[in-house]
């Protein structure tokens, strides 16, 4: 029996691909994290593990045989991968979770850095690099609230259109690469299969749930000198900076075949994940 080790496994990503990879016979699905006591995934065996931790890691890794990797959040993203993989000398195939445009990036980013260390190592690897989620919308604490609660989303786009991803499709992606060496040495950009803007983003999902939702698109310098004022710090700065600077720049309207030419069945639309996800969004009366 195969053991394959999903790192971030609480996230909406690394969730998903527990979930599949469970449903397939003949494997074991070790499910990692700080905090995975209330996992609650069927058939997956929620085990501690810090990044900051070295000594977590071992035990981690004992018997795997394939991991999917979430970039760290640590200082050095790149140092830590490439200590946790120097370790993981056993394991056969590395499936990364990158970010749209990760490989045309300055390769001082801790995203193009991380990469370039998977392309470096001797395992089968592969690496996705998926547009913004859709899932994002509705999710506690990123835009669900503002959506739901204040009926306004502030992002700014500059008014460009991003062919959002559905995180299930990613995970399906993510574990064909982990159980096919077809895929080993491959870079696939996941998107939807339409690009739209954040107002029609918003527009279906407030038609969906009876309320109004305006979509708000400040200048960047004035979104990132809002944020500092609030006490972001400076590297998240940098990044929301970096990220947002992609979507004006049209870097997130790419259409890509990946999801179908892996899966076999075409990216789900954003009025589908809108339609079934249309509760959440709701007000209580």
């Amino acid at each position: 029996m195969k053991t394959i080790l999903v790192t971030g496994v609480r996230g909406k990503t690394g969730r998903e691909v527990a979930a599949a990879l469970a449903r397939r016979a003949g494997i074991t699905v070790r499910g990692a994290g700080r905090s995975v006591s209330e996992l609650n995934l069927p058939q997956v065996s929620p085990v501690h593990f810090d990044w900051h931790d070295q000594s977590s890691w071992p035990s981690v890794l004992d018997g795997v045989g394939a991991i999917y990797l979430v970039k760290p959040k640590t200082s050095d993203p790149a140092e830590t991968v490439t200590s946790f993989l120097h370790m993981a000398r056993d394991v056969e195939r590395v499936v990364l979770l990158s970010e749209i445009e990760g490989g045309n990036q300055d390769a001082t980013t801790d995203e193009r850095r991380v990469e370039k260390v998977i392309e470096a190592t001797p395992s089968h690897w592969t690496i996705l690099r998926p547009n913004w989620f859709m899932q994002n919308f509705a999710t506690p604490s990123f835009y669900l609230e503002a959506i739901r609660d204040a009926g306004e989303l502030v992002v700014p786009s500059a008014g460009q259109p991003v062919s959002f991803v559905d995180t299930r499709d990613i995970a399906e992606v993510a574990v064909a690469a982990l159980l096919d060496s077809t895929h080993a040495r491959q870079a696939y950009t996941l998107t939807g299969p339409q690009a739209i803007t954040f107002a029609e983003a918003v527009g279906q999902i407030g038609w969906a749930a009876g309320h109004k939702v305006q979509h708000v698109d400040p200048p960047l310098a004035d979104y990132l000198a809002a944020a500092a004022a609030k006490g972001t710090t400076p590297a998240m700065l940098g990044y929301f900076g970096r990220i947002y600077d992609h979507i004006q720049r049209g870097q997130t309207a790419v259409i890509s075949p990946h999801v179908a030419g892996v899966t076999g069945h075409p990216a789900r639309t954003f009025s589908a994940f809108v339609e079934e996800n249309k509760q959440i969004w709701r007000r209580s009366a």
